[in-house]
């Protein structure tokens, strides 16, 4: 072991090892993208600002409701509920409902055999509702965004 080429290709080794657990240890992390979190209503209750005058079965059983602000000025209000409302007589309310208070209706989805969609505007504010078929009834899902 006394051959000086030996000696420092053992260094170089030891050197090179060091490096790599160094870098591991040390290394940048990488930065994960964080955008803006929901804020949860207590269970079976709508976030406060939420719109009420959107959930048009009055027996609804709230399951699921969440705010999310992106910016100063656009805010994303959602709620779920279900309702013992078939999907086409909940679609048919909201098909009615929205024209008849200012919001104009913008596309709707009625081909598919387990839920329907409809979407809406109202000013810069808008407006999504998907009611999907539950074994008792429906369940719908309302995002309401306004700008």
């Amino acid at each position: 072991m006394n051959d000086p080429k030996r000696i420092w290709a053992w260094v170089g080794v030891a050197i090179l090892v060091i490096v790599v657990i160094a870098w591991v240890i040390w290394r940048p992390q990488e930065k994960v993208a964080s955008g803006p979190s929901p804020v949860f209503a207590p269970q079976g209750q709508l976030v406060p600002q939420f719109p009420k005058d959107l959930i048009l079965d009055t027996n609804a059983a709230i399951s699921g409701s969440y705010a999310i602000n992106y910016s100063s000025s656009t805010n994303q209000y959602t709620a779920e509920y279900d309702s013992s409302s078939t999907v086409t007589s909940l679609f048919g309310a909201y098909q009615s409902y929205l024209p008849a208070n200012g919001w104009t209706l913008t596309g709707s989805l009625t081909t598919h055999p387990t839920f329907d969609v409809l979407s809406a505007t109202q000013d810069n504010n808008q407006l999504q509702v998907v009611i999907s078929t539950e074994a008792k009834g429906s369940q719908a899902t309302i995002t309401y965004v306004a700008q």
